[in-house]
């Protein structure tokens, strides 16, 4: 199994990979709407990084990119994908992770703030936002080039018979503390996704051997999952503090790992000896 963990812009280390080489591009890349103020999330990726994606990999070969749910950060996401050449015709997956916080402010509150009395506006909002539930998983395909599927069928028998029967919602809450630092003193990195979720997307993609990319690699748990699930990885990341924790995260045994996750991905994996 390799795993090569890269420091960079993914609009230049891409330009290193191999044309056709890569299963499957699955990723969680910056949606453009300046999460916590991070500078990294600002502006939504490079069009010219996503048409190196679709260089590298394989005709036929699948990408899952997560996504804000928010209509403006959805529609640009998925025409900057098609504009690269993937076949963005396929249904998305939705993640359900159950948790946030409304952002709409409370009337009846701002009007108590002014001095007057909002007794008849109590539990009314202002503004439409409600409390986050779900992320999109953009899903698409660099074109076969000719009809047959045959090829690169889905893996989805792998998948658990829970997963199946809700599927295309995977329902995994975010992951625990526990969870974001084994290995590491602390990871900071604000948008952690579970490794469950990353294994099940993985799973239904890819089979063992296979090769996985992820050009935005955050804090490394898609480079962790294929390594769980005896996947080939690649992964980019272009802020060293947070290529410290991939390190740091991906440096744990694998044994380790499988002991660690035992309950999480026993239900992904058939062939894990557990």
């Amino acid at each position: 199994m390799e795993q090569h963990l890269l420091l960079g812009d993914s609009k230049d280390v891409l330009k290193t990979i191999k044309d056709n080489s890569v299963d499957l591009m699955a990723t969680d890349p910056p949606y453009g709407i300046s999460f916590l103020s991070k500078n990294w999330d600002k502006a939504l990726p490079d069009k010219e990084i996503w048409g190196e994606c679709y260089r590298v990999l394989k005709p036929g070969a699948f990408i899952a990119v997560m996504s804000s749910p928010r209509s403006d950060v959805l529609y640009r996401m998925i025409k900057d994908l098609e504009d690269a050449g993937f076949d963005m015709s396929f249904s998305p997956i939705m993640w359900a992770y159950h948790s946030g916080f409304p952002k709409a402010s409370s009337t009846s509150k701002m009007m108590e703030k002014r001095g007057e009395n909002g007794d008849k506006y109590e539990g009314s909002k202002l503004g439409f936002q409600p409390k986050p539930a779900v992320e999109h998983i953009i899903i698409g395909m660099k074109p076969h080039g000719s009809k047959s599927y045959i090829d690169n069928v889905l893996n989805f028998e792998a998948l658990p018979e829970g997963v199946k029967m809700t599927y295309p919602f995977l329902q995994v809450p975010k992951p625990s503390k526990k969870e974001k630092n084994l290995g590491i003193d602390k990871n900071f990195h604000p948008t952690t996704k579970p490794v469950k979720l990353m294994s099940y997307i993985i799973t239904l993609f890819t089979r063992e051997g296979d090769f996985v990319l992820d050009p935005f690699l955050g804090s490394g748990t898609t480079g962790i999952a294929a390594k769980l699930l005896d996947r080939n990885f690649i992964g980019i990341e272009r802020e060293k503090e947070y290529m410290d924790i991939i390190q740091e995260r991906l440096y744990v045994p694998r044994e380790n790992l499988i002991k660690f996750f035992k309950t999480e991905i026993k239900d992904t994996q058939t062939k894990l000896d557990l």
